[in-house]
């Protein structure tokens, strides 16, 4: 895997802005905006260049702009681009710690055509932002971890913009006991438009919010309640019967939905649920999930932790729902084994993702079935078997033998994986995304180069295996353009000036965790000008 022509040439454009004579004035729209996207992931955007990216990019033509965990985005860039004069669509800014109320309002005064606005992980977000959102096409409004956020802001932008139909107002911490005068402003005011909201980690969210919702919300099709621990089982009830549409629910963490006292909360799920998780949700009894076998139409069932998951309830509930099933996940559930999982292969015909986290009991046999049928191997997109250290080795190199559209593969923590897996993977499994081989402590340069040279990774977890040098590193960066995010903490032979190589290599911003003790961090490397190979230079031979 290479970068494409075209990436190649954006990125020469994007370093080359000084001295290439009127440059923007030949540019589309859409190569502009994706050249002020790279500029942002390589932190460009210094003193020095910037007035050269503002004449050339910055034009009324643009529609969309990204800007993500870039620490020279300020309130002074934004302001810029705002003056401008362009009329945006979709704004996102994610992780720009500079960035202030004062620069997101210069922005948003005058975007009365936008319709996606993303403002994510902005410690200095407050209030004084709200009062410039004011586009009648707004549909979308993510302020997840913007923990400075205040209910007056909320509410203000909810007011200014009804035709808001998806809202995110995820771990907002000082919204705080506010956060029920919020969603019932959200609920009156939005009314029949909201169809998504997401509220995970607002832990003071109670029952009062349910009611507002289940009274004005009835096209509401997805709820996120991801740790909202006062939500109970009597106010869910009222909100399920009202919310007929419902397709997506997280009860994650709600540990008061279940109870002895109301023990049939599952037998009230609306029929169209299409996913539905209740991660860490202790059920009084094993009959409680008798209540997921009407959800004929369930495609995603997330089950972690729940010891009460034995193999009787799994043949209870998987002849009923497991033929719509494309994803479930079993982690954490400490009764899961081999007897159990017999029943995956039997019922579940069309799954493509299957978790199974610290199941420490599971060797996969059971559902050799799954993976020895070249139709239904085909379909599997998706194996997590992180920690499952029983896991047999021969079931794995079927799968990788199989398994021939795997994207994502975690075997974190299995001891005994060796080079020849990673090299059946290369072989096999081309449309491979994501790997995590954390601690596999036999694994060497030779199979992650090959992996990185077969198959188009973007998140990639290495750390703890002690083998791997600058080689690897190397390899990914000559071979994955797309890389996202690198993990290779104790990796000791990995220097920091390889990993800067990589940084400078991808197209997108790399997150990179490398946390190795009594490390050089100014370690220097250099060419080898007869092999091609970039070696540290303490290593290499005078001669």
């Amino acid at each position: 895997m290479v970068r494409s022509l075209t990436e190649s040439c954006l990125s020469c454009l994007a370093c080359n802005l000084h001295s290439i004579n009127r440059v923007g004035h030949y540019l589309a729209t859409i190569h502009k905006e994706r050249i002020l996207e790279w500029l942002v992931y390589h932190d460009r955007l210094t003193p020095e260049y910037l007035p050269h990216i503002t004449y050339h990019l910055f034009s009324t033509g643009l529609r969309t702009v990204n800007f993500y965990k870039c620490q020279q985005v300020t309130d002074a860039v934004l302001t810029q681009l705002g003056e401008c004069g362009c009329k945006l669509r979709a704004i996102t800014i994610h992780g720009c710690t500079e960035v202030t109320d004062a620069g997101v309002a210069a922005l948003l005064q005058h975007q009365n055509e936008l319709e996606v606005l993303e403002l994510r992980k902005l410690p200095h977000l407050s209030r004084g932002w709200a009062h410039a959102v004011t586009s009648p096409v707004l549909e979308h409004l993510d302020i997840r971890d913007c923990t400075s956020v205040d209910a007056t802001a909320v509410m203000k932008v909810v007011w200014s913009n009804p035709t808001i139909c998806t809202m995110i107002l995820a771990h907002c911490h000082r919204l705080g006991e506010n956060i029920n005068s919020v969603v019932q402003c959200v609920a009156q005011s939005l009314n029949a438009h909201l169809e998504h909201l997401d509220v995970a980690g607002d832990h003071c969210l109670s029952d009062e919010s349910l009611t507002a919702i289940s009274t004005n919300c009835p096209n509401l099709k997805s709820l996120n309640l991801h740790g909202c621990r006062r939500v109970t089982g009597e106010g869910l009830q009222e909100l399920l019967v009202s919310c007929l549409h419902l397709q997506r629910l997280d009860l994650s963490y709600c540990y008061k939905v279940t109870s002895q006292a109301a023990p049939h909360i599952l037998f009230h799920l609306p029929e169209r649920l299409q996913f539905l998780s209740l991660c860490g949700v202790q059920l009084p009894y094993p009959q409680t999930l008798e209540g997921l076998t009407k959800l004929r139409r369930l495609e995603e069932l997330v089950l972690c932790g729940i010891s009460t998951l034995t193999e009787e309830v799994m043949e209870m509930i998987l002849p009923k729902i497991g033929e719509t099933l494309v994803h479930l996940d079993l982690s954490g559930c400490t009764a899961v084994d081999d007897a159990l999982l017999k029943c995956v292969p039997a019922h579940c015909v069309s799954l493509q993702r299957l978790v199974l986290s610290f199941c420490t009991q599971v060797t996969g046999v059971s559902l050799l079935p799954l993976f020895e049928d070249p139709e239904r191997a085909q379909n599997i997109t998706c194996l997590i078997f992180t920690a499952c250290v029983s896991m047999s080795m021969e079931v794995l190199q079927v799968i990788a033998s199989t398994c021939v559209n795997l994207e994502r593969f975690h075997v974190a923590g299995l001891a005994d994986i060796k080079d020849d897996l990673l090299l059946t993977l290369a072989k096999n499994c081309s449309k491979l995304k994501n790997v995590t081989f954390k601690s596999c402590n036999q694994l060497t340069d030779t199979s992650v180069c090959e992996l990185s040279r077969c198959c188009p990774l973007r998140e990639v977890v290495l750390s703890g295996v002690r083998n791997l040098t600058d080689r690897s590193i190397l390899s990914l960066a000559n071979s994955c353009p797309h890389l996202e995010c690198v993990y290779v903490s104790g990796c000791t032979q990995v220097t920091s000036a390889a990993l800067r190589y990589l940084q400078d290599c991808c197209v997108n911003r790399v997150y990179i965790q490398h946390k190795t003790p009594n490390m050089d961090p100014n370690q220097l490397m250099a060419k080898n000008l007869d092999t091609g190979e970039y070696l540290r230079v303490d290593q290499m031979a005078v001669g």
